[in-house]
């Protein structure tokens, strides 16, 4: 009923992007997927912080972020192993099907009441403190990361331009709707403190579960052959039979000077959202007395605001600038807007300034700069749409976080009137290459759709067609 429901709409989609009727259920299903995965995360993500916080300290977070490079070699190698030993929406179940049922666990520790948030007292010895923020540090390698790394491998850069957008949009009224039922939940005086963390839980793992359904629909009802992508009519051979590498993925970041450049997008972000969303963290700590459910509700009103203007920037944006200015220029964007946001930081120094200035930057990252990298992947083999973006997105996301918050310990021995002083030196230097790095990515990107190219296709082949779904 759901599926039939969008029918009204979707008509007009296909007449306003001009795409057929198998590219209009590619986009509704997706679309519908990724609003359950962002849903699903809205909620984790918000609560993250506060259970940290609550559980361990706020003290340990910087060396949390740090601890998390240890956990994410053997995490890397074994999603490794994974890739090469399932098909590509295969990954997608297995990682949806995972986080849903360790979700259902946490709920259910969450509810205890020594090892659960009834217990209010931090303690580094709270193993669940730590395992629900390495739980969450990987969710977006995990299931963000596979789940575009399958949609990168079915998608042609005129369906990118025209769908990106558009699927990012729909995404943001998940997390739009998700933490706007937290807060009520949070707020309401029916549900009490200590159920209210866990029935949230359970919330996300269902959604988790919703998005599995969406992508079962579309490798049902999409003919095979209509589910290539841009690698896969540029490789006119099926690659030669290797012996699995787990490191394939990490090789190619060093070895392709394109993919370590998309590694310098991610890292570049990461590192100076790192800094201002700690401040922002400490700032909220010491305002609600460290309390689990009023850290939880001011995270859900954060994460609500950034849904909502990535929203805007999704829908009447991104599709837009995509199509009339192309990828590479749509890279530049984001350095420059963040060069102005941390200038405004710096002279205007407040606890306000410091939210909007990262719901702005969140908003924009989520809605517009997220979808436009996502496009950088569609020109390139397999092995760096799935192998290659795992690694960026868990090791480059997690060592450029903690980088960020080595600069964040670093500035906790400067004095309160140079800290963001301090801070701003780095951001104006970080977002300096951003944009040195942007240019770079985003001439190579189009240089190699201009050509007909492939990145990455210089291994051995055989003589036989390759198949996207079974590979």
């Amino acid at each position: 009923m759901f599926f039939k429901s969008t029918s009204k709409w979707s008509d007009k989609i296909t007449s306003y992007l001009q795409i057929d009727k198998h590219e209009k259920t590619k986009l509704i299903c997706l679309s519908i997927a990724f609003l359950f995965i962002i849903g699903s995360y809205s909620i984790l993500r918000s609560l993250k912080t506060s259970v940290f916080l609550g559980f361990v300290g706020k003290e340990y977070q910087p060396i949390a972020k740090i601890m998390s490079i240890i956990l994410m070699f053997p995490a890397m190698l074994l999603y490794s192993k994974i890739i090469d030993s399932l098909r590509r929406y295969q990954v997608v179940y297995f990682f949806l099907a995972l986080y849903a049922i360790i979700g259902f666990t946490f709920a259910f520790i969450f509810k205890h009441p020594v090892y659960g948030v009834q217990n209010t007292t931090p303690s580094i010895y709270r193993i669940t403190g730590w395992a629900f923020e390495f739980f969450m540090d990987f969710y977006q390698a995990f299931v963000v990361s596979s789940f575009w790394s399958f949609i990168n491998s079915i998608s042609t850069p005129d369906f990118a331009n025209k769908s990106y957008g558009i699927i990012y949009a729909v995404s943001r009224i998940g997390g739009i709707l998700t933490t706007s039922i937290g807060l009520l939940i949070l707020s309401s005086s029916r549900v009490k403190e200590e159920a209210s963390i866990p029935l949230l839980t359970i919330m996300a793992s269902i959604f988790l579960l919703g998005a599995a359904v969406a992508i079962w629909r579309i490798i049902k009802t999409i003919p095979h052959d209509q589910l290539y992508g841009y690698s896969d009519a540029h490789t006119f051979k099926k690659p030669a039979k290797k012996k699995p590498n787990v490191l394939e993925g990490l090789k190619l970041i060093l070895t392709e000077p394109y993919v370590f450049g998309i590694f310098g997008l991610v890292a570049c972000y990461e590192i100076t959202n790192i800094i201002f969303d700690y401040q922002m963290q400490v700032l909220m700590s010491i305002e609600t007395n460290n309390n689990i459910h009023a850290m939880s509700k001011f995270m859900l009103f954060y994460t609500q605001s950034f849904q909502i203007l990535s929203f805007i920037f999704a829908l009447f944006g991104t599709t837009t600038l995509l199509k009339k200015i192309g990828a590479s220029k749509c890279l530049l964007i984001m350095p420059v807007v963040t060069l102005g946001l941390a200038l405004w930081l710096l002279h205007n120094p407040s606890l306000t300034t410091v939210f909007i200035v990262m719901v702005a930057l969140r908003g924009l990252q989520y809605g517009f700069n997220s979808p436009v990298r996502e496009v950088l992947y569609i020109p390139t083999v397999k092995d760096i749409q799935f192998k290659s973006k795992a690694w960026i997105d868990s090791f480059g996301r997690t060592f450029s976080k903690s980088s960020g918050s080595i600069i964040n310990l670093l500035s906790i021995i400067q004095k309160a009137s140079a800290l963001l002083s301090f801070q701003a030196v780095f951001v104006f230097a970080i977002s300096s290459v951003w944009l040195l790095v942007s240019l770079f990515v985003g001439k190579t990107y189009q240089k190699t759709i201009d050509t007909d190219g492939l990145i990455g296709n210089n291994q051995p082949h055989e003589d036989a067609p390759t198949n996207n779904i079974s590979t």
